[in-house]
């Protein structure tokens, strides 16, 4: 979510994302494999969204780089496989947006 300040010092909050995010370590931890150039490290999935994810980690990963994740989900028998791009990062982890993905 961003801010934008309007008249009067008053804050104005702008959501950019065109998906809604759905949490998903709340009950059970879904832990994706991730693979950039420069290795393969495993990411817990803090939300996700048919755009995207965001994942929990200090790994370093910058904008624009091209990343692999495959993951599933508690209770379900198929197995997520995606390519994305880090279109976002923090302290707490990394924004990806999916340019491809599909089940196994």
């Amino acid at each position: 979510m961003y801010s934008n300040l309007i008249a009067n010092g008053h804050m104005e909050n702008l959501e950019r994302r065109k998906d809604a995010r759905k949490n998903v370590n709340e009950r059970r931890l879904v832990v994706a494999d991730c693979q950039t150039m420069e290795g393969d490290f495993q990411a817990p999935i803090n939300n996700i969204s048919t755009g995207g994810v965001f994942i929990d980690t200090k790994h370093r990963l910058f904008v624009g780089q091209e990343i692999a994740m495959k993951f599933d989900f508690p209770g379900v028998r198929k197995t997520i496989m995606a390519n994305g791009e880090i279109v976002r990062t923090s302290y707490a982890g990394a924004g990806i947006r999916f340019r491809m993905f599909f089940q196994k």
